[in-house]
């Protein structure tokens, strides 16, 4: 069989084979991988195994080329198999440049990984939720806004999140509504008051969940993560709304969350982009002005 020929048979086939398997457990370990990353490993596994398979060396074998649509195929049935646990390999924009698509290993359960996770303890997943709502919360990110002019801000500086996290939220909860409900009844759940963390503990905690992959550091401030983003975009959109009745900025291109991008400067109007998506926006509707207002594109302030 050629090189060719087994391409095709690997990414059409039905079967679920080591490719798909090697697929995944790259994306789990890496929890969010570059379309291009991913795309390059598949090309290379794939040229691996056919060289095992046929008992000749790799480097004897000719580059190998999946086109776009096999990609998709590999990754549809892995999908198909992740969908009965509740995961699944979501597609999403890099929020720093927005040509590039990455890919994400994203639990689907309705709270939320982070709200169900085994990972964390109970004090340290309310912790998680006090650093969440400082992110997305109103009197947060529009602390800069003027009634002219909307300034919208989804960071925190390093320090101030840490001295963020040792005061704790001001008046701790004892009882609370799960979010996204605990089932039908909306029942509350009781919930320990929280304990507070030290400086040391403040530092290595929010280390913790940059390496986790929850946060992300830009510019010495912290946000959340693109997988963050997309693994928790229900439970974020439910919580605290999509502009104008919320907080979350989505991009009018693609629809993703945004925390990072650009944004019309009218205050009344609340159209956001990636600045990739702006452009083809403007391209593919023949367009230089906002698509919400009359303010021209290039006026767009980033955020």
């Amino acid at each position: 069989m050629s090189v060719e020929d087994y391409v095709i048979q690997v990414t059409s086939s039905d079967a679920y084979t080591p490719i798909h398997s090697a697929l995944l457990d790259l994306v789990i370990s890496l929890r969010t991988i570059s379309s291009k990353s991913l795309h390059d490993y598949l090309e290379k596994a794939i040229r691996t195994l056919y060289a095992d398979q046929n008992g000749v060396p790799v480097d004897v074998i000719d580059d190998i080329n999946v086109t776009s649509p096999q990609f998709k195929s590999v990754l549809a049935k892995i999908n198909s198999k992740l969908d009965p646990l509740d995961f699944e390999i979501v597609e999403s924009k890099d929020m720093d440049d927005s040509s590039v698509t990455l890919f994400s290993f994203v639990n689907k359960k309705p709270n939320g990984a982070i709200l169900l996770s085994t990972k964390y303890t109970d004090n340290e997943i309310q912790y998680i939720k006090h650093i969440i709502d400082r992110i997305f919360a109103s009197e947060h990110v529009l602390a800069n806004s003027t009634p002219e002019i909307q300034v919208i801000t989804y960071s925190v500086p390093l320090m101030r999140m840490i001295k963020f996290l040792r005061d704790g939220p001001t008046e701790p909860k004892t009882e609370e509504q799960t979010p996204e409900g605990d089932g039908d009844d909306g029942e509350t759940s009781v919930v320990a008051p929280i304990i507070r963390l030290s400086l040391e503990e403040s530092e290595e905690f929010l280390k913790d969940l940059e390496y986790s992959g929850w946060l992300e550091r830009y510019n010495n401030n912290y946000t959340l993560s693109t997988r963050g983003l997309v693994e928790l975009r229900k439970y974020l959109i439910e919580t605290y709304g999509v502009f104008p009745n919320g907080t979350i900025s989505t991009c009018f291109g693609c629809g993703d969350i945004l925390t990072r991008g650009l944004s019309c400067p009218s205050s009344k109007c609340h159209v956001r982009f990636h600045d990739y998506c702006k452009g083809l926006v403007a391209r593919s509707r023949n367009i230089d002005s906002c698509p919400g207002c009359n303010n021209k594109l290039e006026l767009f302030d980033s955020f």
